[in-house]
């Protein structure tokens, strides 16, 4: 099972399809893809910065002490950060759109999270029934 943080739109009127549901963990699209995945995700200004720090990766080979493995061993480990933190930068993006974290879901995957917040959120919003209709 894996968890998934839900985020609301900032209009008032929580449009179902505006809702984001991101996953807890690794994200192995972040890490083979990087700035394209972010591009993807409309996070343009993690984007910008991973891609000016990937930019900035082959002159690190061009100083004077510098290993010529370098620049490869950065980008991994640059990529490597992408994978585990990737979710974590695409919260940070929503959250500046105005999006707010409305609940966490527990779930095996995203159309399950979806099922199991909206029943939640249904539940949550019905009236209770009276107390001579419950007995």
């Amino acid at each position: 099972m894996a968890s998934f943080s839900v985020f609301a739109p900032p209009d008032a009127q929580m449009a179902p399809e505006k809702m984001v549901f991101l996953r807890d963990g690794f994200s192995t699209p972040a890490f083979l893809l990087g700035p394209v995945w972010l591009l993807w995700k409309r996070a343009w200004l993690p984007a910008a910065t991973v891609i000016a720090l990937m930019s900035l990766l082959p002159l690190l080979a061009k100083l004077p002490e510098a290993s010529p493995l370098l620049p490869g061993f950065l980008g991994l480990a640059l990529a490597t950060w992408l994978g585990f933190e990737g979710r974590q930068i695409l919260a940070w993006s929503l959250r500046r759109r105005g999006y707010v974290e409305s609940d966490l879901v527990v779930a095996e995957n995203e159309e399950e999270a979806e099922e199991v917040y909206f029943a939640r959120l249904g539940a949550a919003t019905s009236p209770a029934l009276p107390a001579e209709v419950a007995a």
